[in-house]
């Protein structure tokens, strides 16, 4: 398990805009499985449909990104490669937002990495509440070096 406080350090973004509690389990380069749990608190549902809140489809994709950033960092080989380089959104291919999701939810974030090509990555990724899934799709990512 990781901890919302390690996840932290393994990313770019800073809360609010952290969208993963904890990871629950992981292979390196190949899988993780990440929580997020979706709060009444949080701005979206004063703001993403008032009357009946649901958490907006982007964020269950930068839930994936996210996820998928910190199997990067923790499958990485060189040490010094986090404080240079982040990876990027590639591209979404096929994902489907199949189900709503609202506050009081519990998000399974699974992701698969499927391929490797140099500096990309793709992979399957499935966000399940409740054991019924909810979005699906492929995404593909890049390593991009931060220039300053």
């Amino acid at each position: 398990m990781i901890t919302f406080d390690k996840i932290r350090r393994y990313l770019k973004q800073e809360a609010p805009f952290v969208f993963i509690d904890k990871v629950l389990e992981y292979e390196v380069d190949k899988r993780i499985v990440a929580l997020k749990n979706v709060s009444g608190g949080e701005l979206f549902s004063s703001l993403h449909f008032p009357e009946k809140a649901i958490y907006p489809g982007v964020f269950l994709v930068e839930s994936v990104a996210q996820t998928t950033a910190v199997l990067c960092y923790i499958s990485r080989k060189d040490e010094e490669s986090q404080d240079t380089q982040y990876l990027a959104l590639g591209g979404i291919q096929q994902f489907q937002f199949i189900k709503p999701v609202k506050p009081g939810d519990s998000l399974i974030i699974q992701v698969d990495i499927t391929k490797r090509i140099a500096n990309m990555v793709l992979v399957k990724a499935v966000i399940t509440v409740d054991k019924a899934v909810v979005a699906c799709g492929q995404l593909s990512f890049g390593v991009m070096k931060d220039e300053e």
